[in-house]
């Protein structure tokens, strides 16, 4: 069954400049959630990004932790935290 799960990044305070917009941080997210077993979609939607994946497979902690150390050029720089009620994007 597949969740879609929305995340909030928060960088502002380490990035200010960024504010998750950055396009090299979304296609890292991209490319690295696109790769991954039991993520069918990742995309932006509002003030985050959403991310839907089976819960059988991955976890909605196993995605925070893999947030946590993103982006790779500025290592662990997001904290990041779950978002209600996203909204699908086609």
């Amino acid at each position: 069954m597949t969740n879609r799960t929305a995340f909030h990044l928060d960088c502002t305070a380490n990035l200010a400049e960024c504010g998750c917009r950055c396009e090299r941080c979304i296609e890292e997210m991209a490319s690295l959630f696109g790769r991954m077993q039991g993520v069918s979609k990742f995309y932006r939607g509002g003030h985050g990004v959403v991310v839907e994946h089976d819960l059988s497979v991955v976890t909605v902690e196993q995605l925070l932790d893999i947030f946590r150390g993103l982006p790779s050029f500025y290592s662990h720089r997001f904290v990041p935290s779950v978002m209600e009620n996203p909204r699908r994007q086609d």
